[in-house]
């Protein structure tokens, strides 16, 4: 599979955020986290509850936490 080039200008909030997703995700690129939130992503639409449009995911602590997708 051909590789495709692709350029973003980050917004400083963006760019720490990425920075603080790399330890998170415990990768040293900036692809690397890319690739792994579009993953999760995926897995998120997947999932999606279409009478509200969230995910449920548990914390840390197991507590469901609702997280919208809706834009």
């Amino acid at each position: 599979m051909a590789s495709v080039q692709t350029s973003f200008q980050l917004d400083p909030g963006t760019a720490k955020a990425i920075e603080e997703l790399k330890e998170a995700f415990g990768v040293s690129s900036n692809t690397a986290v890319i690739r792994k939130a579009v993953a999760l992503a995926r897995i998120a639409a997947r999932n999606e509850n279409p009478a509200d449009g969230t995910v449920t995911v548990l914390d840390i602590n197991g507590a469901p936490v609702k997280v919208s997708l809706a834009g």
